[in-house]
């Protein structure tokens, strides 16, 4: 347990605009900043963060929160772990106090399982009995130089069957949290335990918080039918999710606005070796939406740029998709033949790099390079048409799209109509928002949002109405929390609010009630006007019944109880 007044001053010391800008490219619109939201397919940014209140909140799908909060469901950390991320982001040193959370506890070993490999492999990497490998065939073979070994912390993973489980064993890890962590197995006729990776260049993988998620392992033995052999997905690494390399491209993506998308692991490090830093792999496999949206927060532009073979063709076509969908321009660069942008970054360097960029075709010249327009029939034009139609579709950006049409119209010498007669639907289907769906009374909302937004008069406000006087059940349990928070500490602030919280939706309405904006000068207006509202709504609730009650007593013949309730029902002034 961390003590309270500890993640107050970590909360205080964090600048969330600047976090959520570590992960996402922020574009300043009035007092808040806006950003394609990390949570949810969209292509109009909709996810707000407000640097006056330290919050965050997407108007499209609902999720919202705080810098810890952020990091939680960004991340996959939990709480503790996002404390202590920030705290070491702000040099504040923290003293726990006793305390329990199994889930949490599960997190933590698997993560510190995933630390412990990377030093236990980067280590052997540099023993002597392992010499070779560093030598012959990093150095020599690959040409990697001691920085790229060091940054990117290649490791090695030895010949014995359970050196890192041993390793683990005496740090206090159990066979089974290494199971889950992916890395050690469980015989199953046998019931022993033993190392996932053996003789392989172990290449582990990072999340954007530096955090080690997972490994790739390259064979180092001649005859090993599988190359390579990977992490499975664990409660911190889920494959569709990740980029190797963004965690060290990501800041060189925003500065130049583009990325380079290679396939894999040695492609990233010989390209980052060369100069070009904004370098990311997508594993050898096509891109998934996440995936495309993740580049879609650092940058405009991605380089598509495979082997040279019909595998690496077909990878990039496969990618594009998502790419275009996410909001990216898509350009391919053709490697020469027989090459890889492995061999290209240690053959030709970074000007060669930079040339082959210069020659970059766009996706549309990229897909016709090679065929004859003219003489594929119509079965080839109609099969190009519909490919084209679906992908540019796709692009939300009206002008955007109508030049992706007009450049395919150039090069396949047909009318733009035609595409959209192939794809009468224009672009993807909208997302449904869960926020959206929600319905809630607008007095209510508004009385909520002008309290924490700092409206004043609250004093008198609380006396007048109680939380049974908002329907809703969730804005009604919201008012309590404040009314609660005001009387415990005489201030009502969203942040600390949300840190005392663990359910992430009742988080998200907070923050969506949080995040409506008012003039400052109206607030302190608006809210006697929403409370008068809402005691009018309260004192029609009263008499409707008062006369559901006076009707009974008539209906009874009790004609004096039913004139006790007129009485009641004239003292209220509606």
């Amino acid at each position: 347990m961390i003590p309270q007044e500890t993640i107050e001053q970590i909360r205080q010391t964090t600048d969330i605009v600047a976090l959520i800008g570590e992960y996402l490219r922020l574009k300043k619109r009035g007092r808040n900043h806006l950003a394609i939201c990390p949570f949810h397919t969209e292509k109009t940014p909709s996810f707000s963060v407000s640097e006056d209140k330290q919050i965050y909140h997407c108007f499209g799908c609902g999720k919202g929160g705080n810098a810890f909060t952020f990091l939680m469901e960004h991340e996959r950390m939990s709480f503790v772990e996002a404390v202590r991320h920030l705290a070491r982001k702000a040099g504040i040193t923290i003293r726990e106090e006793a305390g329990s959370d199994q889930r949490r506890e599960s997190l933590e070993r698997i993560a510190f399982a995933n630390h412990l490999a990377v030093d236990y492999f980067h280590d052997l990497l540099f023993q002597a009995k392992y010499k070779s490998v560093l030598q012959d065939y990093l150095i020599k073979r690959r040409k990697m130089t001691d920085e790229s070994i060091k940054c990117f912390k290649l490791g090695l993973a030895g010949q014995s069957w359970d050196g890192y489980l041993s390793l683990a064993n005496s740090k206090g890890l159990n066979p089974d949290d290494l199971v889950t962590a992916g890395l050690v197995l469980k015989s199953e006729s046998k019931g022993n335990y033993f190392d996932r990776f053996r003789e392989r260049l172990m290449i582990p993988i990072f999340s954007l918080s530096q955090k080690p998620i997972a490994f790739g392992g390259r064979t180092l033995k001649k005859g090993e039918p599988a190359k390579y052999i990977n992490s499975p997905e664990t409660p911190l690494y889920t494959k569709s999710m990740v980029l190797y390399g963004l965690n060290v491209a990501r800041d060189w993506i925003r500065r130049e606005n583009e990325v380079y998308v290679v396939e894999g692991y040695f492609d990233v490090i010989s390209l980052w070796q060369a100069g070009i830093r904004n370098v990311v792999a997508s594993s050898g496999t096509a891109f998934t939406s996440h995936q495309a949206r993740l580049l879609a927060r650092f940058a405009e532009k991605a380089y598509l740029f495979f082997d040279a073979d019909s595998a690496g063709r077909n990878a990039a076509i496969k990618s594009v998709d998502h790419l275009y969908d996410a909001g990216l321009d898509v350009m391919v660069i053709d490697a020469p033949p027989g090459e890889d942008p492995d061999t290209v970054a240690q053959s030709k360097g970074k000007d060669g790099l930079l040339e082959l960029r210069e020659k970059a075709l766009d996706f549309i010249e990229f897909r016709v390079k090679g065929i004859d327009t003219s003489a594929a029939g119509i079965i080839g034009k109609e099969k190009l048409i519909k490919e084209f139609s679906t992908v540019g579709n796709k692009i939300a950006d009206p002008t955007r799209r109508s030049l992706f049409f007009e450049r395919a119209e150039e090069l396949l010498k047909v009318k733009t109509e035609l595409f959209r007669m192939a794809n009468p639907a224009s672009g993807s289907p909208p997302v449904t928002s869960p926020g959206a769906a929600r319905k809630y009374d607008p007095v209510e909302f508004g009385f909520l949002s002008l309290l924490l937004n700092g409206a004043g008069g609250i004093d008198r406000i609380f006396e007048k109405i109680s939380p049974e006087d908002i329907d809703s059940k969730q804005l009604s349990r919201l008012y309590s929390a404040i009314i609660t928070q005001y009387r415990d500490t005489g201030a009502i602030d969203v942040k600390r609010l949300i840190d005392s919280l663990t359910d992430t939706e009742f988080i998200s309405l907070i923050t969506e009630v949080a995040s409506n904006e008012w003039e400052p000068e109206s607030k302190d207006s608006e809210l006697v006007l929403m409370a008068s509202r809402l005691t009018e709504k309260k004192t029609r609730k009263i008499v409707a019944r008062l006369k559901s009650e006076m009707y009974e007593a008539e209906k009874s013949g009790n004609d004096q109880r039913a004139n006790e309730i007129l009485d009641q029902i004239r003292s209220y002034k509606i």
